[in-house]
Protein backbone atom coordinates (compact mmCIF):
# COMPACT_ATOMS: atom_id res chain seq x y z
CA UNK A 1 0.00 0.00 0.00
CA UNK A 2 0.94 3.82 -0.64
CA UNK A 3 0.46 7.24 0.72
CA UNK A 4 -0.53 8.92 -2.49
CA UNK A 5 -1.21 12.30 -2.44
CA UNK A 6 -3.79 13.60 -5.22
CA UNK A 7 -2.46 17.15 -6.09
CA UNK A 8 -5.07 18.96 -8.45
CA UNK A 9 -6.14 22.79 -9.00
CA UNK A 10 -9.96 22.91 -8.94
CA UNK A 11 -12.03 25.06 -11.41
CA UNK A 12 -12.93 28.48 -10.06
CA UNK A 13 -15.10 31.56 -9.92
CA UNK A 14 -16.20 31.73 -13.76
CA UNK A 15 -14.39 34.37 -15.98
CA UNK A 16 -14.32 38.07 -15.06
CA UNK A 17 -15.31 40.55 -18.43
CA UNK A 18 -12.44 41.03 -19.89
CA UNK A 19 -10.86 37.61 -19.41
CA UNK A 20 -10.55 34.79 -22.06
CA UNK A 21 -14.04 32.83 -21.49
CA UNK A 22 -12.24 29.60 -21.18
CA UNK A 23 -10.20 31.03 -18.33
CA UNK A 24 -10.21 27.55 -15.84
CA UNK A 25 -10.82 25.20 -19.11
CA UNK A 26 -8.08 23.25 -18.20
CA UNK A 27 -8.49 22.55 -14.64
CA UNK A 28 -9.98 19.68 -12.73
CA UNK A 29 -14.10 19.67 -11.28
CA UNK A 30 -14.43 18.37 -7.89
CA UNK A 31 -15.85 15.01 -9.33
CA UNK A 32 -12.76 14.00 -11.15
CA UNK A 33 -10.91 14.68 -8.36
CA UNK A 34 -13.16 12.26 -6.17
CA UNK A 35 -13.28 9.67 -8.94
CA UNK A 36 -9.49 9.26 -8.78
CA UNK A 37 -9.00 9.14 -5.02
CA UNK A 38 -11.67 6.69 -4.87
CA UNK A 39 -10.14 4.43 -7.87
CA UNK A 40 -6.68 4.57 -5.77
CA UNK A 41 -8.13 3.79 -2.59
CA UNK A 42 -10.22 0.36 -4.34
CA UNK A 43 -6.61 -0.65 -4.56
CA UNK A 44 -5.97 -0.56 -1.06
CA UNK A 45 -3.86 2.93 -0.78
CA UNK A 46 -4.32 5.89 1.53
CA UNK A 47 -5.06 9.01 -0.25
CA UNK A 48 -4.28 12.37 1.22
CA UNK A 49 -5.61 15.34 -1.56
CA UNK A 50 -3.69 18.61 -1.71
CA UNK A 51 -5.09 21.47 -3.95
CA UNK A 52 -1.71 22.55 -6.10
CA UNK A 53 -2.12 26.67 -5.22
CA UNK A 54 0.11 28.84 -2.98
CA UNK A 55 0.17 26.61 -0.24
CA UNK A 56 1.53 23.53 -1.94
CA UNK A 57 4.64 23.51 -0.46
CA UNK A 58 3.77 24.08 3.15
CA UNK A 59 1.05 21.10 2.96
CA UNK A 60 3.91 18.51 1.20
CA UNK A 61 6.41 20.14 3.72
CA UNK A 62 3.48 18.71 6.59
CA UNK A 63 2.20 15.84 5.03
CA UNK A 64 4.10 11.47 4.65
CA UNK A 65 3.43 10.87 1.55
CA UNK A 66 5.13 8.06 -0.42
CA UNK A 67 4.36 9.28 -3.79
CA UNK A 68 1.78 11.93 -5.45
CA UNK A 69 -0.79 11.36 -8.05
CA UNK A 70 -0.01 14.60 -10.18
CA UNK A 71 -2.82 16.33 -11.93
CA UNK A 72 -2.00 20.05 -11.64
CA UNK A 73 -2.26 22.27 -14.40
CA UNK A 74 -0.66 25.13 -12.87
CA UNK A 75 -2.33 28.43 -12.18
CA UNK A 76 -0.58 31.27 -14.16
CA UNK A 77 2.34 31.68 -16.58
CA UNK A 78 3.82 29.65 -19.83
CA UNK A 79 5.08 26.92 -17.58
CA UNK A 80 2.62 26.31 -15.48
CA UNK A 81 1.82 22.52 -15.57
CA UNK A 82 5.92 21.95 -14.43
CA UNK A 83 5.28 24.37 -11.01
CA UNK A 84 4.32 21.83 -9.29
CA UNK A 85 6.81 18.92 -10.11
CA UNK A 86 9.46 21.02 -9.84
CA UNK A 87 8.52 21.65 -6.12
CA UNK A 88 8.23 17.84 -5.66
CA UNK A 89 11.72 17.13 -7.23
CA UNK A 90 13.00 19.84 -4.82
CA UNK A 91 11.48 18.00 -1.82
CA UNK A 92 12.44 14.21 -3.21
CA UNK A 93 9.10 13.34 -3.53
CA UNK A 94 8.24 11.10 -6.70
CA UNK A 95 5.07 11.78 -8.95
CA UNK A 96 3.13 10.56 -11.68
CA UNK A 97 3.28 11.49 -14.97
CA UNK A 98 6.28 13.43 -17.18
CA UNK A 99 8.91 15.71 -15.68
CA UNK A 100 9.48 19.11 -15.35
CA UNK A 101 11.05 19.83 -18.67
CA UNK A 102 8.30 17.71 -20.67
CA UNK A 103 5.40 19.61 -19.22
CA UNK A 104 7.14 23.28 -19.77
CA UNK A 105 8.46 22.33 -23.15
CA UNK A 106 4.50 20.62 -24.51
CA UNK A 107 2.99 24.12 -22.98
CA UNK A 108 5.02 25.73 -25.88
CA UNK A 109 3.49 24.53 -28.85
CA UNK A 110 6.21 26.02 -30.94
CA UNK A 111 9.04 25.27 -29.51
CA UNK A 112 7.64 21.91 -29.09
CA UNK A 113 6.56 22.03 -33.04
CA UNK A 114 10.51 22.42 -33.04
CA UNK A 115 11.84 19.27 -31.61
CA UNK A 116 9.08 17.33 -33.60
CA UNK A 117 10.36 18.69 -37.03
CA UNK A 118 14.21 17.93 -35.67
CA UNK A 119 13.16 13.90 -35.12
CA UNK A 120 11.92 14.40 -38.57
CA UNK A 121 8.30 13.73 -37.32
CA UNK A 122 5.63 15.75 -39.21
CA UNK A 123 3.71 18.24 -38.38
CA UNK A 124 2.36 21.18 -40.02
CA UNK A 125 4.08 24.17 -41.48
CA UNK A 126 4.15 27.35 -39.01
CA UNK A 127 4.86 30.51 -37.79
CA UNK A 128 4.73 32.35 -34.50
CA UNK A 129 3.31 36.38 -34.13
CA UNK A 130 3.70 38.44 -30.96
CA UNK A 131 1.82 41.38 -32.98
CA UNK A 132 -0.72 41.98 -35.91
CA UNK A 133 0.86 44.50 -37.20
CA UNK A 134 2.76 43.00 -39.38
CA UNK A 135 2.15 39.56 -41.07
CA UNK A 136 4.04 37.82 -42.73
CA UNK A 137 2.82 33.92 -43.37
CA UNK A 138 5.57 33.16 -46.18
CA UNK A 139 5.09 30.27 -47.88
CA UNK A 140 2.14 29.59 -45.42
CA UNK A 141 -0.96 28.74 -47.76
CA UNK A 142 -4.41 29.54 -46.68
CA UNK A 143 -6.59 28.23 -45.11
CA UNK A 144 -4.31 28.92 -41.82
CA UNK A 145 -5.21 27.86 -38.33
CA UNK A 146 -4.88 30.33 -35.33
CA UNK A 147 -4.57 29.36 -31.56
CA UNK A 148 -2.46 31.11 -28.62
CA UNK A 149 1.33 29.42 -28.30
CA UNK A 150 1.29 28.30 -24.68
CA UNK A 151 -2.08 27.36 -23.91
CA UNK A 152 -3.77 23.74 -23.20
CA UNK A 153 -7.10 21.93 -23.33
CA UNK A 154 -8.47 23.63 -26.76
CA UNK A 155 -8.50 26.96 -24.89
CA UNK A 156 -8.68 29.60 -27.58
CA UNK A 157 -9.27 27.30 -30.41
CA UNK A 158 -12.71 28.37 -31.73
CA UNK A 159 -14.97 28.27 -35.42
CA UNK A 160 -12.88 31.79 -35.83
CA UNK A 161 -9.52 29.89 -35.56
CA UNK A 162 -9.84 28.75 -39.09
CA UNK A 163 -8.99 31.44 -41.96
CA UNK A 164 -9.25 31.88 -45.24
CA UNK A 165 -7.80 34.67 -46.21
CA UNK A 166 -5.85 37.20 -44.50
CA UNK A 167 -7.95 39.41 -43.60
CA UNK A 168 -9.64 36.64 -41.05
CA UNK A 169 -6.32 35.78 -40.00
CA UNK A 170 -5.43 39.19 -38.76
CA UNK A 171 -8.80 39.50 -37.25
CA UNK A 172 -8.18 36.06 -35.25
CA UNK A 173 -4.11 37.03 -34.31
CA UNK A 174 -4.91 40.51 -33.21
CA UNK A 175 -8.04 39.51 -31.29
CA UNK A 176 -6.23 36.10 -29.56
CA UNK A 177 -3.06 38.48 -28.70
CA UNK A 178 -5.45 40.95 -26.66
CA UNK A 179 -7.52 38.28 -25.50
CA UNK A 180 -4.59 35.66 -23.65
CA UNK A 181 -1.94 38.32 -23.89
CA UNK A 182 0.98 35.98 -25.22
CA UNK A 183 2.11 35.21 -28.39
CA UNK A 184 -0.03 33.33 -31.02
CA UNK A 185 0.79 30.40 -33.46
CA UNK A 186 -0.53 30.28 -36.84
CA UNK A 187 0.31 27.03 -38.44
CA UNK A 188 -1.81 25.28 -41.88
CA UNK A 189 -4.95 23.76 -41.64
CA UNK A 190 -4.89 20.27 -41.93
CA UNK A 191 -8.17 19.01 -43.81
CA UNK A 192 -8.15 15.00 -43.30
CA UNK A 193 -9.87 12.86 -40.48
CA UNK A 194 -8.89 13.17 -36.77
CA UNK A 195 -7.25 10.69 -34.65
CA UNK A 196 -6.05 10.80 -31.07
CA UNK A 197 -3.71 7.42 -29.32
CA UNK A 198 -3.50 6.98 -26.09
CA UNK A 199 -0.48 6.01 -24.44
CA UNK A 200 0.27 4.19 -21.07
CA UNK A 201 3.93 2.97 -19.44
CA UNK A 202 7.43 3.60 -19.93
CA UNK A 203 10.07 0.55 -21.27
CA UNK A 204 7.07 -1.28 -23.45
CA UNK A 205 3.94 1.20 -23.75
CA UNK A 206 0.69 0.23 -24.08
CA UNK A 207 -0.93 2.24 -27.49
CA UNK A 208 -4.64 2.17 -26.84
CA UNK A 209 -7.10 1.67 -29.92
CA UNK A 210 -7.21 4.72 -32.12
CA UNK A 211 -9.87 6.93 -32.06
CA UNK A 212 -11.69 8.80 -34.32
CA UNK A 213 -13.29 12.08 -34.13
CA UNK A 214 -16.23 12.53 -37.25
CA UNK A 215 -17.43 15.37 -38.30
CA UNK A 216 -19.68 13.99 -40.99
CA UNK A 217 -22.98 15.27 -38.90
CA UNK A 218 -21.66 18.71 -38.59
CA UNK A 219 -22.84 21.36 -41.24
CA UNK A 220 -20.36 22.07 -44.48
CA UNK A 221 -20.37 25.17 -43.12
CA UNK A 222 -18.87 24.91 -40.10
CA UNK A 223 -15.32 24.50 -39.74
CA UNK A 224 -14.34 21.03 -38.55
CA UNK A 225 -12.29 22.55 -35.02
CA UNK A 226 -12.30 20.04 -32.14
CA UNK A 227 -12.28 22.80 -29.60
CA UNK A 228 -13.36 22.83 -25.50
CA UNK A 229 -17.00 24.56 -27.05
CA UNK A 230 -17.54 22.14 -29.96
CA UNK A 231 -17.25 19.27 -27.44
CA UNK A 232 -19.94 20.30 -25.45
CA UNK A 233 -22.10 22.18 -27.75
CA UNK A 234 -22.18 19.87 -30.42
CA UNK A 235 -21.44 16.75 -28.62
CA UNK A 236 -24.37 15.53 -29.94
CA UNK A 237 -23.41 15.50 -33.45
CA UNK A 238 -19.62 14.49 -32.77
CA UNK A 239 -19.01 10.61 -33.68
CA UNK A 240 -16.30 8.86 -31.11
CA UNK A 241 -15.58 5.96 -33.50
CA UNK A 242 -12.77 3.50 -31.32
CA UNK A 243 -11.61 1.40 -32.88
CA UNK A 244 -11.20 3.99 -35.58
CA UNK A 245 -12.79 2.48 -38.92
CA UNK A 246 -9.28 2.62 -40.85
CA UNK A 247 -6.97 -0.12 -42.28
CA UNK A 248 -4.43 -1.81 -40.61
CA UNK A 249 -1.77 -0.08 -42.29
CA UNK A 250 -3.03 3.71 -41.39
CA UNK A 251 -3.64 2.32 -38.02
CA UNK A 252 0.05 1.29 -37.56
CA UNK A 253 1.03 4.47 -38.87
CA UNK A 254 -0.97 6.70 -36.19
CA UNK A 255 0.45 4.29 -33.44
CA UNK A 256 4.43 4.81 -34.76
CA UNK A 257 3.88 8.53 -35.03
CA UNK A 258 2.26 8.82 -31.74
CA UNK A 259 4.74 6.82 -29.62
CA UNK A 260 8.13 8.75 -31.37
CA UNK A 261 6.11 11.81 -30.50
CA UNK A 262 6.21 9.93 -26.85
CA UNK A 263 9.41 9.36 -27.12
CA UNK A 264 11.03 12.49 -28.62
CA UNK A 265 9.51 14.43 -25.90
CA UNK A 266 10.40 11.98 -23.09
CA UNK A 267 7.14 11.53 -21.84
CA UNK A 268 6.67 9.34 -18.46
CA UNK A 269 3.84 7.36 -17.58
CA UNK A 270 1.12 8.15 -19.88
CA UNK A 271 0.04 10.87 -22.78
CA UNK A 272 -2.52 11.62 -25.06
CA UNK A 273 -1.32 12.34 -29.22
CA UNK A 274 -3.69 14.27 -31.42
CA UNK A 275 -2.99 13.46 -35.25
CA UNK A 276 -4.99 15.04 -38.57
CA UNK A 277 -3.97 13.71 -41.90
CA UNK A 278 -2.53 16.07 -44.75
CA UNK A 279 -4.05 16.22 -48.12
CA UNK A 280 -1.74 13.46 -49.03
CA UNK A 281 -2.70 11.55 -46.35
CA UNK A 282 0.27 11.20 -43.71
CA UNK A 283 -0.46 11.47 -40.36
CA UNK A 284 0.83 14.71 -38.55
CA UNK A 285 0.85 15.85 -35.26
CA UNK A 286 -1.61 18.39 -33.71
CA UNK A 287 -1.37 18.40 -30.09
CA UNK A 288 0.66 16.78 -27.54
CA UNK A 289 -0.77 16.36 -23.83
CA UNK A 290 1.77 14.55 -21.46
CA UNK A 291 -1.37 15.69 -18.56
CA UNK A 292 -4.45 14.17 -20.47
CA UNK A 293 -7.79 14.98 -18.50
CA UNK A 294 -8.98 12.34 -16.64
CA UNK A 295 -13.14 13.17 -16.22
CA UNK A 296 -14.92 9.77 -16.18
CA UNK A 297 -16.88 9.76 -18.89
CA UNK A 298 -16.30 13.48 -20.83
CA UNK A 299 -12.51 13.32 -21.37
CA UNK A 300 -10.81 11.13 -24.70
CA UNK A 301 -7.93 9.65 -22.65
CA UNK A 302 -10.16 7.17 -19.84
CA UNK A 303 -12.67 7.13 -23.09
CA UNK A 304 -10.43 5.60 -25.07
CA UNK A 305 -8.62 3.45 -22.34
CA UNK A 306 -11.69 2.18 -21.46
CA UNK A 307 -12.20 0.55 -25.65
CA UNK A 308 -8.72 -1.15 -24.85
CA UNK A 309 -10.45 -3.28 -21.84
CA UNK A 310 -9.19 -0.88 -18.89
CA UNK A 311 -12.07 0.37 -16.49
CA UNK A 312 -11.52 3.78 -15.08
CA UNK A 313 -10.37 2.06 -11.82
CA UNK A 314 -7.58 -0.01 -13.45
CA UNK A 315 -6.72 3.26 -15.93
CA UNK A 316 -5.49 5.10 -12.82
CA UNK A 317 -3.85 2.47 -11.08
CA UNK A 318 -2.48 1.76 -13.90
CA UNK A 319 -1.09 5.04 -14.22
CA UNK A 320 0.36 5.09 -10.41
CA UNK A 321 1.94 1.44 -11.37
CA UNK A 322 4.03 2.80 -13.96
CA UNK A 323 4.90 5.48 -11.47
CA UNK A 324 6.31 3.60 -8.96
CA UNK A 325 7.71 0.77 -11.33
CA UNK A 326 9.72 3.70 -12.42
CA UNK A 327 11.03 4.63 -9.17
CA UNK A 328 11.64 1.62 -8.56
CA UNK A 329 8.77 1.07 -5.03
CA UNK A 330 7.23 -2.06 -6.42
CA UNK A 331 7.12 -3.00 -2.80
CA UNK A 332 4.07 -0.20 -2.86
CA UNK A 333 1.89 -1.74 -5.23
CA UNK A 334 -0.76 -4.62 -3.62
CA UNK A 335 -0.95 -6.70 -6.50
CA UNK A 336 1.28 -7.01 -9.81
CA UNK A 337 -1.25 -5.87 -12.28
CA UNK A 338 -2.54 -8.47 -14.27
CA UNK A 339 -1.72 -6.66 -17.56
CA UNK A 340 2.02 -6.20 -16.56
CA UNK A 341 2.44 -2.78 -17.90
CA UNK A 342 5.88 -1.41 -17.59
Amino acid sequence: MAVVGVMYNLKGAPPEEGEPPDLGAELDSESTVAAVALALRAHGHEVQLIEGNDTAYLKLLSNRLDIVFNMCEGLRGESRESHIPSILEMLGIPYTGSGVLTLALTLDKPLTKKVLAYHGIPTPGFRVFSSSDEIDVGGLEFPLFVKPAHEGSSMGVSSSSYCRDMNELTAEVRKLIALYRQSVLVEEYLPGREFTVGILGNKNPILFPVMEINFDAIPKDHARVYSRQFKTDWSDDIYYMCPAPISAELEALLKDTALKTYRALDCRDLARVDLRLDRNGVPNVMEVNPLPGLAPGFSDYPRIAEKGGWSYTDLVNGILECALRRNNMEHLIQAPFVKQIA
